[in-house]
């Protein structure tokens, strides 16, 4: 879920994920405009939530952990004008999103 906790509208313009299956010395990289084809524009105070995949190449090593990757990121927004519509600043804000662990249930 992703809320505007500023006194201005705001839009998420793009997003970057980065994707460590465990057992492999590759990252996955997700990046590009919005999430899930979309560029919600928020107003203070309100959210966007979304649901979304990534293909993931697990090889699941039960006999010593069930966590099968980790994942952090970040979105990109950029500060509306009182128009909603215009940006502020070609230079957008970043929302970092913390490292998190996909899990293989036991």
């Amino acid at each position: 879920t992703n809320e505007s906790k500023t006194n201005q509208s705001i839009q998420l313009v793009s997003r970057r994920f980065e994707i460590q299956t465990i057992g492999s010395a590759n990252k996955d990289v997700v990046q590009g405009p919005g999430v899930t084809g979309r560029q919600p524009t928020l107003k203070p105070g309100e959210s966007f939530e979304y649901t979304s995949t990534a293909p993931l190449s697990v090889r699941p090593m039960q006999d010593k952990t069930n966590v099968v990757a980790r994942m952090s990121g970040e979105y990109n927004f950029v500060q509306l004008a009182g128009d909603g519509t215009t940006p502020l600043s070609s230079t957008p804000l970043k929302a970092e999103l913390g490292a998190f662990h996909f899990i293989l249930p036991e």
